[in-house]
């Protein structure tokens, strides 16, 4: 089906992308329920919105995509959204989504369900697929080896000359072709900007099919109703949620742009505090819960450690599952949003205690992501916390001396592995 579509017009990028519902997390874990996808959510539901789903995103080229990883995670100040929607979920919620009888024919039921996925389908695409990947070149004026860079760079699979793209396809090669043809940006610049997107929304779209396919396991829809409740959801929520992602998308590129800006005019570019957070014993849980009540847990932490990070004025770089890493521009914001992480941990009992580790000092910037010594730094201290503790680097310390806000207790002389000895400090409200 068109899910294995290379490219897809930009307007369905945001489309795609949205009109199934999140949770990466809880992916493995998920009801029962869930196997019984395969049948008929493989043609519709699912299928749509994970391969084809992204699709649409070339279209809106600057927009909808690269947003959407900070929509979901990142949250930085100033930016609605941030990461709480993700966690959240249910029946209560979904218009219209009642348990219907069965049909008593199995040829009929088959009719159906096909009939059902086949509009889910082409209700997210924005068309039915009918053109070859080689008219879609020849469409848009653009040679099939370009087009095939962007759409690797979307995350899109081969699918050979089979008639799997529509006139969105033709869109979204347009836009991307167009930006090297401006004589402004470069072929390697649209490839990057393609790829971004499709990153983004890749994660976006599973995140969102995830939670829906919960709510449906929830209200007690059946895998053959799957594609005809997806395609009567989508058909109402898929314009707000399209609106709703170029907004988000648009907060945070305002607030990078403001971060950037601001780290020019004070000569301090590439200097960021960066914390690590880290939950204790998840090895030993991860023995003990079943997938389903491991799956919760990993969404509660990540549902709240994001929140946090967001309302603290910070970036949520990324999640590992039972780890997050975190960015402020600041050592006292990012201070501040590692107490609030002990803090609110503290007050959800789901969720075990935390070991975080902060070092402050130049990282470089790639891609939506920081690397460097200070991230290796933050890293290695978050190992050595004890529960319910943060440690951080003596360059934080140094710039938080003055700050009666916090207090720091130095905790002796320790070996950091590939970094020497370095002279911590226990963080601790002042």
């Amino acid at each position: 089906m068109a899910r294995r579509v290379p490219g897809d017009g930009g307007r369905d990028a945001a489309r795609n992308g949205k009109a199934s519902g999140a949770g990466n997390t809880a992916r493995n874990g998920g009801p029962a329920g869930r196997s019984a996808r395969a049948g008929a959510a493989a043609s519709g539901a699912g299928s749509a919105a994970s391969g084809a789903g992204s699709n649409g995103t070339a279209s809106n080229t600057a927009g909808s995509n690269s947003t959407a990883s900070g929509a979901a995670s990142n949250g930085t100040p100033g930016t609605a959204g941030g990461p709480a929607g993700p966690g959240t979920s249910g029946a209560a919620n979904l218009p219209d989504v009642q348990p219907q009888p069965q049909s008593p024919s199995p040829s009929r039921s088959r009719a159906k369900r096909k009939a059902g996925g086949d509009e889910l389908e082409a209700l997210l695409l924005g068309g039915v697929p009918r053109h070859t990947a080689y008219e879609v070149c020849k469409a848009a004026g653009i040679p099939y080896d370009e087009a095939r860079r962007y759409w690797r760079a979307m995350g899109f699979a081969d699918v050979g000359q089979a008639r799997a793209f529509t006139d969105a396809d033709v869109d979204a090669l347009l836009r991307l072709g167009g930006m090297p043809r401006s004589g402004l940006f470069t072929e390697d610049f649209a490839v990057q900007v393609a790829r971004s997107m499709g990153q983004t929304t890749a994660r976006l779209a599973e995140w969102q099919v995830d939670v829906l396919f919960d709510a449906f396991d929830t209200a007690g829809v059946g895998s053959e109703q799957m594609a005809e409740f997806g395609y009567r959801i989508g058909r109402r929520v898929l314009p707000e949620l399209e609106e709703l992602l170029v907004y988000v998308w648009r907060r945070q590129l305002a607030a990078a742009a403001g971060r950037v800006r601001q780290q020019m005019q004070e000569h301090a570019e590439g200097l960021q505090a960066v914390g690590f957070a880290d939950l204790v014993s998840f090895t030993r849980l991860s023995r003990q819960l079943s997938e389903e009540e491991l799956a919760r847990l990993v969404s509660v932490f990540e549902a709240n450690a994001a929140d946090t990070v967001a309302y603290g004025g910070g970036r949520l770089i990324k999640t590992l599952g039972d780890e997050i890493m975190f960015a402020a521009d600041s050592p006292a914001r990012a201070a501040r949003i590692a107490l609030d992480l002990l803090g609110a941990m503290r007050r959800t009992e789901a969720v075990p205690e935390l070991r975080i580790g902060v070092a402050y000092g130049h990282v470089v910037q790639r891609n939506g992501d920081i690397y460097g010594t200070t991230v290796n730094l933050a890293a290695r201290l978050t190992s050595l916390a004890e529960p319910d503790q943060i440690v951080v680097d003596p360059e934080l310390a140094a710039a938080l001396a003055s700050d009666s806000t916090f207090e720091l207790e130095p905790i002796g002389t320790r070996m950091v592995r590939g970094l020497g000895e370095i002279e911590p400090s226990a963080l601790t409200a002042g």
